[in-house]
């Protein structure tokens, strides 16, 4: 299974509603459509996605009020699609807030980190959460590495 999370879970539901939104929306301005190919390689199958039910929640506050007009609706079907497609899996939020990492982390990324056997692959866009995640040997597709990769 690849666990992704919200940043990365926005920029992969842009692209798939138009990649030609990816620079235009705040969310994603930073990648571009080539970044979205090389995540959607990297998942290569959606039925592999696993995601917390924050993780979905935190993407869709995220998109929800931003995408309007003629996005509204693509992004209704894309999202129906991707989580009838994915694995959604619970933690409790005391499970998190539990963690050794919450205080630095936060509630999302601790619980990601609490599930580090239940996944091979972590997508992420956050760089302490990519660091904490690869101390623990979890191998992570960090998007910032990879598109800092493209400016050396």
């Amino acid at each position: 299974m690849i666990l992704i999370d919200a940043n990365a879970l926005t920029l992969l539901i842009i692209g798939l509603i138009d990649s030609g939104q990816i620079t235009k929306h705040r969310r994603t301005s930073v990648y571009t459509e080539e970044d979205f190919h090389k995540l959607l390689r990297v998942i290569q199958d959606f039925n592999n996605l696993l995601i917390l039910p924050n993780i979905w929640t935190e993407t869709d506050n995220l998109l929800n009020n931003f995408l309007i007009g003629n996005f509204k609706w693509p992004y209704i079907q894309v999202l129906e699609k991707l989580v009838s497609k994915t694995t959604e899996k619970y933690l409790s939020s005391e499970t998190g807030v539990n963690s050794d990492y919450f205080i630095d982390i936060g509630l999302t990324d601790s619980l990601i980190i609490g599930l580090r056997e239940e996944f091979e692959l972590l997508i992420t866009a956050d760089t302490k959460l990519s660091d904490i995640a690869k101390a623990h040997g979890i191998t992570v597709y960090d998007l910032v590495e990879e598109r800092n990769k493209d400016f050396k």
